[in-house]
C-alpha cells in the first residue's frame, strides 16, 4: 500500500513541477533610463532617437526565497497589427534595435525583446497573468508610475550627479515610503551611471511593497555620487 502511495505522490510531482516552481509572491516592475542603458551598453544602443522618458524593461515575478526565471515553455505570440506593435513599442521599446518599418515589424528580431521578457519572466506569472494580460498590465503600471516626475520631486534631473541615497530616498517617498530597487553600471574609470529603477508590488499588483532586501541591486550604484546621464 505504501508503495502505491509513494508512486502516486511521485507521479503528481512529475506532472506538476511547473506549478511548484513558478509560484510567485510579488512582482518587480523595472523601468530603464535609455541614456543610462546606452552609457552602459554603447555598442548595443541602436535606437535613434532615444526616448527621453524611462521605458519598460520588464515585469519580473518572484518569491521571497529565490529568483524565478523560465518557469514554463509557453511560446510568445507575435504581434501582427502595426498599431498594436506601435502601442507597445511606445512604452516598451527595444533599445538594442533600430525602429522597424510597417513592412518589417512582424520580423521576430523586432519583437525578440518582448519574447525574451515573456519567456524568462512572464511565464512565471502565467497562471494569473496570461500573455496579453501580462503585457497590458505592465504598460498600465508604466502609465501610472512616471519615474522622471518622481525624481523631479527631489530636484533630480537628467544631466545631474545626485547621490545614490538621494535617488533612493526620493523614489522611496514617491511610492508611499517603500524601498525601490536601483541598478547602475560603472563604465571604466567613470562614475556609476543610473540604468534602472524597480518598484515592487503584491502579486495582484494592487499594493506597492518594499523590494526584498536579499535581491536588491542598489549596491551596484555604490555609496556616493552617481551619473544621471542626459
Amino acid at each position: 500500500m505504501m508503495g502505491i502511495v509513494f508512486k502516486l505522490v511521485l507521479l503528481i510531482l512529475m506532472l506538476c513541477p511547473l506549478t511548484i516552481n513558478s509560484s510567485f509572491q510579488y512582482l518587480t516592475f523595472v523601468q530603464q533610463w535609455p541614456k543610462g542603458y546606452c552609457t552602459a551598453n554603447p555598442s548595443r544602443c541602436q535606437r535613434n532617437p532615444l526616448p527621453t522618458v524611462f521605458t519598460i524593461h520588464g515585469l519580473w515575478p518572484g518569491n521571497f526565497t529565490k529568483i524565478l526565471q523560465n518557469c514554463r515553455t509557453t511560446s510568445y505570440t507575435k504581434l501582427k497589427n502595426f498599431q498594436d506593435w506601435n502601442n507597445r513599442n511606445l512604452r516598451w521599446p527595444d533599445l538594442a534595435k533600430p525602429s522597424p518599418t510597417m513592412q518589417n515589424f512582424r520580423e521576430l528580431r523586432f519583437q525578440s525583446f518582448w519574447e525574451h521578457e515573456w519567456k524568462k519572466h512572464g511565464t512565471c506569472s502565467e497562471n494569473m497573468y496570461p500573455e496579453a494580460t501580462y503585457f497590458s498590465r505592465t504598460i498600465q503600471l508604466s502609465q501610472r508610475h512616471n519615474i522622471l516626475n518622481y525624481l523631479a520631486m527631489g530636484n533630480i534631473r537628467p544631466g545631474s550627479n545626485p547621490t545614490v541615497s538621494s535617488v533612493n530616498s526620493t523614489i522611496y517617498r514617491a511610492i508611499s515610503n517603500h524601498v525601490p530597487d536601483l541598478m547602475c553600471v560603472t563604465p571604466p574609470r567613470q562614475t556609476p551611471a543610473l540604468v534602472e529603477i524597480g518598484i515592487c508590488f503584491t502579486a495582484t499588483m494592487t499594493t506597492i511593497i518594499d523590494c526584498p532586501s536579499q535581491f536588491l541591486r542598489t549596491g551596484s550604484c555604490g555609496i556616493g555620487t552617481i551619473n544621471f546621464p542626459a
